[in-house]
């Protein structure tokens, strides 16, 4: 039961469509890990799946990864992972968490009501938030594609874990209400990274929210005192890499996507 699965859209009982894929993936698992971003907690959870997965029976593992570029401190201080357990924090990128994120795999896998030899875990997530890199951390090998592009993944994917033990992939799934032009969907695709830099619709709204919630960092990283103002930064920014367009203009475009792609890296910490 692999990439042969058709995907298309279908309709919950909350009236949010998802893909067959993901509803397929939760139905055969029988553990479902929800990959979180590290610095968006909250934003990266998708509650309507939560509650099915809950609903189905099946355990959810809260995945919290790019910890690295979290303030962890600060998060146990504000208890933003209260609600979030069990959960794993680990780092793909820096190669950390996988010990203690497969021992909580095993436990909870052992825990399941499991009637077939073979045991598999879904993971479910929004784009971007690492789910391909850490299939790979956790494999060993490069089983997983991955790629700085958003919606990389087109179906899913069947990675060996251990013996009689499976990880299903699914692709990066964006709940149907974000699936919009509105201005605090085109905010949190372009900030979080649901869409990739070069696919975000309004870079300047991007980079005015960027600025308006994180200018100190932002102006550290690249030098450039802009006074939290996003037009000087994005003036300065271009001159100094040369972004310039006819009679030496700044070529504002291209220099909002370079901020945007930087933040989506984790380069602004």
């Amino acid at each position: 039961m692999g990439t042969g699965i058709t995907e298309m859209n279908i309709t919950n009982k909350h009236k949010k469509a998802f893909s067959l894929i993901v509803r397929e993936v939760i139905k055969i698992s029988d553990v479902v890990l929800e990959i979180l971003d590290a610095r968006y907690l909250q934003e990266t959870r998708i509650p309507e799946l939560e509650e099915e997965i809950k609903a189905a029976g099946k355990k959810l593992i809260y995945v919290i990864n790019k910890a690295d570029l979290a303030d962890l401190k600060k998060m146990k201080e504000e208890k933003l992972l209260k609600n979030l357990k069990p959960y794993v924090l680990i780092s793909a990128k820096n190669r950390k968490g996988k010990a203690q994120l497969i021992h909580k795999i095993k436990v909870e896998v052992s825990r399941a009501n499991v009637i077939f030899k073979r045991k598999h875990v879904g993971i479910i997530g929004y784009p971007n938030t690492g789910k391909s890199s850490l299939i790979n951390y956790l494999s060993g090998r490069g089983a997983a594609r991955t790629s700085a592009e958003a919606h990389y993944t087109r179906g899913m994917q069947k990675i060996k874990l251990a013996k009689d033990l499976f990880l299903l992939d699914t692709p990066g799934i964006v709940p149907p209400s974000e699936d919009a032009l509105t201005k605090k969907a085109i905010e949190k695709k372009g900030e979080i990274g649901i869409e990739s830099y070069s696919q975000t619709k309004d870079p300047e709204l991007v980079v005015a929210i960027l600025m308006k919630r994180h200018s100190g960092a932002i102006e550290k990283f690249y030098g450039i005192d802009a006074k939290g103002d996003y037009e000087v930064l994005v003036e300065d920014l271009g001159r100094k890499f040369n972004f310039l367009v006819k009679k030496g203009k700044v070529d504002f475009d291209k220099t909002l996507r370079k901020i945007i792609k930087d933040w989506q890296e984790g380069k602004i910490r």
